[in-house]
C-alpha cells in the first residue's frame, strides 16, 4: 500500500519554537514515509511519522545571532502552533560560522555522538551550572560518628556536612550511612527533589524526652509517625511529642495530599533522652543554592552540538537547551548512526537524512520548574543546509 508524505520549509530559531503560520503545501509525492520518531515521553509511547495522521517533514537552515549555521528539521502536524507532538532537531555548526556556504557538509552531518548545546557552559571560575545542595548530618551531642554519603548520581562523600552539586532536574535518592566504633552501622535514605514544589523535610528542637517538630518546604497536609507508635498521627505544620522513655526513634513525615506526583515521605532518626543502648542515629537535613547566570547568553558552542525541541499536545514547549539555568545532559546522549544526502526540498535547498537515537531532559521554555524526560528508540529526520 502506498503512503503519502510532504516535504517543505519552516524557519526556526535554535532556542525557541516560533508560532507556525499557514503555508501553501507542495504537491503530494508518492512513496514510503521515511521520516519518523519512535519515542517515550515521560515513559509514554509517542510514535509519529511523515505521511501518517497529517504529519509532515519540514526542513530549514538559518544563521543565529552569533553567526552560527543552524540546520533544522521539524516533524509536525498541519503546520499549527499547538499540534499533537512536534519535534525539531537543530544541528549547530560553529565551524562554518558566518559562512553561508557549507562546502563540506559531510564533516558536519555525520555519524557519531553529538553533544547537547547548553548555552552557557560556565560561570565564574569554570563552575558548571546547576543546583548546589548543602547536607547536614544529624549528630547528637557527645557522639563520635563517621559518615558515608551516596548522593544518588554517583557522587559520594565521607564528610559530616558535605556540599554536592546536581546538574539535572531529577529526583535523587540520597543515602547516609552512620557508623561508630563498637556499634552496628545504620543507613537512612531520602529522596531529594530538584523541583522546588516537591521539597519538604522537618527539623526539631528537644528538651530531654519532649520534642517540638516543624516542617520546612512545600508539604500540603501532614501525617507524623514519631517512631514509638504504630501508624501515623495527623497533625499540622508544627507539632510536639513526648516520648515515654529514652531511645533512638525513626520519625517519619508524610504528605497525604491525594494525587501528588512528588515523593511524599521524609525520615530521620532522633536520639531521645539519655539513651545508652547499642545503636546509632542516622539522619540529615539539607538546603539549596542555585547557581544561575544573571543574564545567560548563548556562547559559541563549538562544532556539531545539537538542540532538540518538543511541543506537547497541551501546547507546552520544551527544549534540551535550558534558558533559565545551563544544565549539562550528564548520562544522556544524541547518537547519529547514519547520515546520507536526500532529495532537495520544495525550495530547491539541499537536504540530508539523519538517523539515530537520543535521550535527554527537556526543559519548559516558559517555566523553570517544569521538565520532562524523552528517550527515542529511533528517529529519521531531514535537515536543510546552505
Amino acid at each position: 500500500m502506498k503512503v503519502f508524505y510532504k516535504f517543505t520549509i519552516l524557519l526556526l530559531t535554535v532556542c525557541s519554537l516560533s508560532a507556525c503560520k499557514k503555508k501553501d503545501l507542495p504537491a503530494v509525492e508518492e512513496g514510503t514515509p521515511v521520516f519518523m520518531i519512535d519515542s517515550k515521553v515521560n515513559g509514554s509511547a509517542v510514535n509519529i511519522a511523515a505521511g501518517k495522521a497529517d504529519y509532515f517533514m519540514f526542513t530549514s537552515h538559518n544563521l543565529d545571532g552569533l553567526g552560527i549555521n543552524v540546520l533544522s528539521g521539524t516533524l509536525s502536524n498541519k503546520q499549527c502552533e499547538n499540534c499533537n507532538h512536534v519535534f525539531t532537531i537543530s544541528y549547530r555548526d560553529s565551524y562554518y560560522r558566518n559562512n553561508l556556504m557549507i562546502n563540506n557538509i559531510e564533516s558536519v552531518l555525520k555519524p557519531g555522538n553529538f553533544n547537547f548545546y547548553n548555552g552557557v557552559d560556565t560561570l565564574g571560575n569554570n563552575t558548571v551550572q546547576g543546583t548546589v545542595v548543602n547536607f547536614t548530618a544529624y549528630a547528637p551531642a557527645g557522639t563520635n560518628y563517621t559518615y558515608s554519603w551516596n548522593f544518588g548520581d554517583g557522587g559520594t562523600s565521607t564528610l559530616a556536612n558535605p556540599t554536592h552539586q546536581y546538574t539535572e532536574p531529577a529526583d535523587y535518592n540520597v543515602c547516609l550511612t552512620v557508623s561508630s566504633a563498637g556499634y552496628p552501622s545504620k543507613t537512612i535514605c531520602n529522596t531529594i527533589a530538584m523541583d522546588t514544589m516537591c521539597r519538604f523535610q522537618f527539623n526539631q528542637s528537644a528538651s530531654q524526652n519532649y520534642v517540638n517538630f516543624f516542617t520546612i518546604g512545600n508539604a500540603n497536609s501532614y501525617a507524623w509517625n514519631f517512631g514509638d507508635t504504630v501508624g501515623f498521627s495527623v497533625s499540622g505544620q508544627t507539632t510536639s511529642h513526648t516520648y515515654n522513655q529514652a531511645g533512638i526513634y525513626r520519625v517519619t513525615l508524610k504528605d497525604t495530599l491525594a494525587g501528588l506526583s512528588c515523593n511524599n515521605v521524609f525520615e530521620k532518626d532522633l536520639l531521645i533522652g539519655n539513651f545508652t543502648g547499642n545503636e546509632v542515629a542516622a539522619g540529615f537535613n539539607y538546603n539549596y543554592a542555585t547557581i544561575t547566570p544573571m543574564a545567560p547568553l548563548p556562547a559559541d558552542s563549538g562544532f556539531g552540538k545539537v538542540v532538540v525541541n518538543y511541543t506537547a499536545p497541551n501546547g507546552n514547549k520544551y527544549s534540551t537547551y535550558n534558558a533559565f539555568v545551563a544544565h549539562n545532559q550528564i548520562n544522556n546522549n544524541f547518537v547519529v548512526s547514519k547520515a546520507s544526502p536526500y532529495q532537495n526540498n520544495s525550495l530547491g535547498q539541499k537536504t540530508y537524512k539523519m538517523e539515530g537515537s537520543f535521550k535527554a531532559w527537556f526543559y519548559n521554555v516558559n517555566n523553570a520548574n517544569d521538565s520532562i524526560f524523552i528517550e527515542t528508540s529511533k528517529f529519521i529526520m531531514g535537515v536543510a543546509f546552505p
